[in-house]
């Protein structure tokens, strides 16, 4: 579940239209949700003993929500299949190191991290201009788009717009729901840095959403200029 009503004092409003307008979002299923607890530390177990089912089923259980997560951390232009199985491969060479300090996806989470953002610098590639990624994104929906999904697609671009650090605290506690101490962690960062990031980074997205009819439409906000 989405965690936008996750802001800080003082945003609750803004949290509650993302709500809205990330609820256009289907619910991940049963492939790619997670599993519980219990079920996903015997998997974790027996792949830990070499066993193929428990990294088949970590795979299957986690894919999806890998995916967005690092879809969301890299932003537009970036191949998330690859980096989707390159943070496998290295997480499942890691295995044998996790002590369940932390849930699963909380430390396959922090491989990704740390992988992502390492190959988005790599690349050196100029980012795509928020007016392109905007039009490319509406002109790749489907026909009979909701207006809500085309909405989504311009803010997934403005998520792209941000820096490095503000992206990655947002998605991670706004979007994905961890703790800011599991932020923190995972970006090895201070908790009153995580804060700040993740603050400066709704100011910098309701600013650009308030310019972008389209957004400030479905928002219900009055765009400016």
């Amino acid at each position: 579940m989405r965690n936008a009503s996750g802001f800080l004092a003082g945003d609750l409003t803004f949290g509650l239209r993302l709500g809205t307008l990330l609820s256009v979002e289907p619910e991940l299923d049963s492939l790619g949700a997670g599993g519980d607890d219990r079920q996903v530390a015997d998997y974790v177990r027996r792949a830990q003993t070499g066993d193929p089912e428990g990294w088949k089923q970590l795979f299957r259980l986690h894919v999806r929500r890998l995916h967005r997560l690092v879809h969301r951390l890299a932003g537009p232009g970036t191949d998330a299949e690859d980096l989707v199985q390159i943070i496998f491969v290295q997480a499942f060479r890691a295995l044998p190191g996790f002590r369940g300090d932390a849930a699963f996806f909380t430390w396959l989470g922090r491989i990704a991290v740390r992988i992502t953002l390492r190959q988005v610098r790599q690349a050196r590639s100029r980012p795509l201009p928020l007016d392109e990624a905007m039009d490319g994104a509406a002109g790749s929906s489907a026909e009979g788009a909701t207006d809500a999904r085309r909405a989504l697609a311009h803010f997934d671009a403005i998520l792209g717009s941000l820096s490095d650090k503000r992206r990655t605290a947002f998605v991670l506690h706004v979007l994905e729901g961890h703790s800011l101490d599991e932020v923190a962690d995972m970006v090895d960062a201070r908790i009153g840095a995580v804060k700040v990031r993740i603050h400066d980074a709704r100011v910098e997205i309701e600013r650009q959403a308030r310019r972008d009819p389209y957004l400030a439409h479905y928002l219900r906000w009055e765009p400016t200029t």
